[in-house]
């Protein structure tokens, strides 16, 4: 056991997320000391925390309990560097201004974007107007964001990697039966070095039959998909250990 204590969250007295509950089942099966927190809790600083005390949430409540300790808080994974030639579509840095003074003209193409710094800005989302563009619009021009061409996919699915190797895989969107290939899968978790010790990389199969690397997803707040408890429990330890610095 490497964790002094974990703190799951819960929201008006019930466990948050289907995520928290599989923290709780996994961390409950290693037999981790464990709290509950509200929201409460975490803003007005009520919380013991420190590096061997982990706190599972959502992103920004991972994020607040990070910045009470005076740990980094990491940036978004979106489409690594290493892993761009799996995305089949032109990826660049840009800022939210550069792509407000694009869509001043009537013929700019469509874009996927996504917050390069702060995950939670904003939702990654397709832009193709003034629309779009107007739910962002709290937002100053020098906001750092990832620009990607838009892909449709026909089925998508989460591969789980912890330590180097697949640990698990779920389904999340469009059609079950159509699978990405498993070796292009393959070869983007050995080129993912060095990466985090546990993420998730999403793929999607397109209607031509391409496997196409959705995104990265980092593991000190992620989705569990129905993963095994425990398997969740540790990717979710080794990935906070990692962020805070006390690597095993």
């Amino acid at each position: 056991m490497r964790l002094r204590r974990v703190y799951i969250k819960r929201a008006g007295g019930e466990i948050a997320s289907e995520a928290c509950y599989t923290a709780w089942r996994g961390f409950s099966h290693l037999a981790y000391p464990l709290d509950f927190f509200e929201w409460e809790d975490l803003t007005q600083k009520c919380l013991r925390l420190d590096p061997l005390t982990l706190v599972v949430g959502g992103t920004v409540a991972v994020h607040m309990a990070l910045r009470q300790i005076g740990a980094p808080v990491p940036p978004p994974l979106n489409l690594p560097g290493p892993l761009l030639g799996f995305a089949g579509r032109a990826v660049w840095e840009t800022t939210l201004g550069a792509v407000r003074e694009r869509f001043r003209s009537p013929d700019a193409s469509p874009l996927f974007i996504k917050p390069q710094v702060e995950t939670k800005s904003f939702a990654g989302a397709v832009v193709t107007g003034a629309v779009e563009l107007g739910r962002l619009q709290h937002l100053d021009d020098d906001t750092r964001i990832q620009t990607a061409e838009p892909v449709a996919f026909v089925s998508e699915w989460r591969y789980f990697v912890h330590r180097g190797a697949v640990v698990g895989l779920a389904h999340y969107r469009g059609e079950w039966s159509i699978v990405p290939d498993s070796d292009t899968v393959r070869r983007a978790v050995a080129a993912y070095s060095p990466g985090p010790v546990a993420c998730a990389l999403d793929f999607g199969v397109t209607a031509d039959g391409r496997t196409l690397l959705v995104e990265a997803n980092d593991a000190f707040a992620l989705g569990a998909y129905g993963l095994d408890a425990v398997t969740y429990a540790r990717m979710l330890e080794d990935r906070w250990l990692q962020v805070v610095g006390v690597e095993a």
